[in-house]
């Protein structure tokens, strides 16, 4: 009889204090629920064993209050929508067929075209049907200006009809000299601009027949000015008075008429 009362009930047993519910090794919990009262206050007793093995008896007082809450009608659908694409088997909703990492190799450009060459090729940045159409234009009508000149004085040469010596080349000596007309000289340019740069920016005023930079034999990169021809000069007087004085790449251009070659002094 000793033995017996010195062994502890388990209904003697109340856990309050969190120290020994952490020693508890919880199993299979089970217990009952009881109604909730007139002030809403509900008991939930369950049993469990702590890390002796004895039963210990684990009673709650729960309270519920209910608070109702207004929510969209729309983001209750989307909360409760049904998940698609679900595996059968696992519930899991993975569709990779393979769960190995896949490596991806960039390729490296291999083609690096010089400075001196890069005004000749579009970029993939740059390429625009219409841009594209215009500066091929122009460059073409660049090669038949050339063309025609060096053409002209065979042209003269052949006709049988007698020119006086004064008026021999006269038509090159025009044609030259409308050019340099409608030719201005544009400086204080960054050594990064382009040939097509200048294409775009005066290209807007009128037709350039010829754009010339001026750049290092070495670095092909800019010296800082660069002639541009118009078909006429009303249209080079345009853009002496559109674009001298105005910013462009961190510094200010000057245009101007491009003087006289020195042939002709």
């Amino acid at each position: 009889m000793g033995i017996h009362a010195l062994e502890t009930k388990w209904a003697d047993i109340d856990v309050d204090d969190e120290n020994d519910a952490e020693e508890m090794v919880n199993k299979e919990n089970y217990g009952f629920e009881s109604a909730p009262d007139e002030f809403g206050v509900k008991s939930v007793i369950s049993y469990s064993k702590n890390a002796k093995g004895q039963t210990i008896k684990i009673t709650k007082r729960i309270k519920e209050i209910r608070i109702p809450r207004r929510i969209n009608k729309e983001i209750y659908e989307r909360k409760n929508l049904v998940p698609f694409n679900l595996n059968s088997v696992s519930m899991q909703g993975t569709s990779m067929v393979s769960q190995e990492d896949i490596i991806i190799d960039i390729p490296k450009h291999t083609m690096n075209w010089n400075d001196q060459y890069s005004d000749y090729y579009f970029t993939g940045s740059d390429i625009n049907a219409i841009r594209a159409t215009r500066d091929l234009k122009q460059k073409f009508r660049s090669l038949k200006d050339d063309l025609l000149d060096d053409l002209a004085p065979e042209s003269v040469e052949l006709n049988n009809k007698y020119v006086p010596p004064s008026r021999k080349d006269g038509d090159r000596r025009q044609t030259d000299q409308q050019k340099e007309d409608s030719t201005i000289r544009v400086t204080n340019l960054s050594e990064d601009v382009k040939e097509k740069d200048l294409m775009d920016l005066f290209g807007t005023v009128g037709r350039i027949n010829r754009a010339y930079l001026a750049k290092d034999k070495e670095t092909q990169s800019s010296k800082g000015f660069a002639f541009i021809t118009y078909s006429n000069k009303n249209e080079a007087l345009n853009a002496i008075n559109m674009f001298n004085r105005r910013g462009y790449d961190n510094l200010l251009l000057n245009v101007e008429w491009a003087k006289p070659s020195q042939k002709e002094r």
